[in-house]
């Protein structure tokens, strides 16, 4: 046995060698080596982060106003994150324009600046809220609202 370990001593690189000398030391006894093998329970992971959002954390609501329309929104993934997405949606009458609201009157997206018809806007999962970010400015949003009016055209 000491042979054996010598010439595989010899030709270990040096990194590995005293991995090699403690398994020729721990055999080189004559005794038996019992080995244990321990496995880690299975646990399961509850989501976090950008996966924990739920649709319910936004309400969709109508505007306030004589003018109000339904609001929506279709979750998703990110495909290059794993990230959930939440695209909130107004659609006006025909002839009228869409223009949607966050948080009960606190402003809508940027994207109501095209006075378009139809109005999306992506709101990410970021820390178990949906968060829209338009110019490096990010709010969370718990509420959506829109509201239509004549298109100007």
């Amino acid at each position: 046995m000491m042979v054996k370990c010598s010439l595989l001593l010899y030709f270990v690189s040096l990194s590995s060698l005293v991995n090699v000398a403690l398994l020729c030391v721990a055999t080189s006894g004559g005794g038996s080596t019992t080995v244990t093998t321990t496995i880690a329970p299975t646990t399961t992971t509850t989501a976090t982060g950008c996966t924990s959002c739920t649709a319910g954390q936004v309400t969709f609501a109508q505007g306030n106003g004589g003018v109000q329309i339904d609001t929506s929104g279709i979750t998703g993934t990110d495909a290059a994150t794993g990230c959930l997405t939440l695209t909130a949606t107004c659609t006006a009458d025909a002839g009228m324009y869409s223009f949607m609201q966050f948080n009960f009157n606190q402003g809508g997206p940027a994207e109501n600046a095209n006075m378009g018809r139809t109005i999306n806007a992506l709101l990410n999962c970021v820390d178990g809220n949906w968060v829209y970010t338009s110019g490096g400015v990010s709010r969370i949003v718990t509420q959506v609202s829109c509201n239509q009016a004549p298109d100007a055209g």
